[in-house]
């Protein structure tokens, strides 16, 4: 990956969420690029200002978390994303709370042995769905079960 385009993303992602690590984010982004390498050469080689500012458009419009075998605590938090938000916890821990999360589409859970915990004072909500989780209450996801919101 490019180091330039990888410093931007880091930069990036900081400041969207100081919970979300480093490693966290270049996962994310060599997931992104391995489908779409045009996005990484656009955003490396852009052939406009224009073709940088869709590249990073089409980049941002999607939020994918994967935990892997750690853990991403996401608190007191506005998250959204223009076209899709996917949290899952692979082997790892997702602990969401405090927070508010929306997008078109939103992927809560996921896939290995891991955990999703979704505490109180939560709302998830999608195009046509709206979870809200009250402060004392809370939704755990385990296993490769998971919540699609559409």
């Amino acid at each position: 990956m490019d180091p330039n385009v990888l410093n931007f993303l880091i930069s990036f992602g900081a400041s969207v969420g100081a919970n979300i690590s480093t490693a966290a984010i270049a996962a994310i982004a060599q997931k992104i690029f391995r489908s779409r390498p045009d996005i990484e050469r656009r955003l490396s080689q852009p052939t406009s200002s224009q073709d940088f500012e869709s590249a990073l458009g089409e980049l941002a419009g999607a939020l994918e978390v994967f935990a892997g075998t750690g853990a991403i605590s996401i608190d007191g938090a506005f998250v959204s994303a223009l076209r899709l938000a996917h949290f899952d916890h692979q082997n790892g821990t997702v602990i969401i709370g405090n927070a508010r999360v929306t997008a078109p589409v939103l992927l809560t859970g996921g896939s290995g042995s891991g955990q999703t915990v979704i505490g109180g004072n939560t709302e998830l909500s999608s195009a046509g769905t709206k979870i809200q989780v009250g402060q004392t209450a809370s939704i755990v996801i385990t296993g490769n079960a998971g919540i699609k919101q559409t």
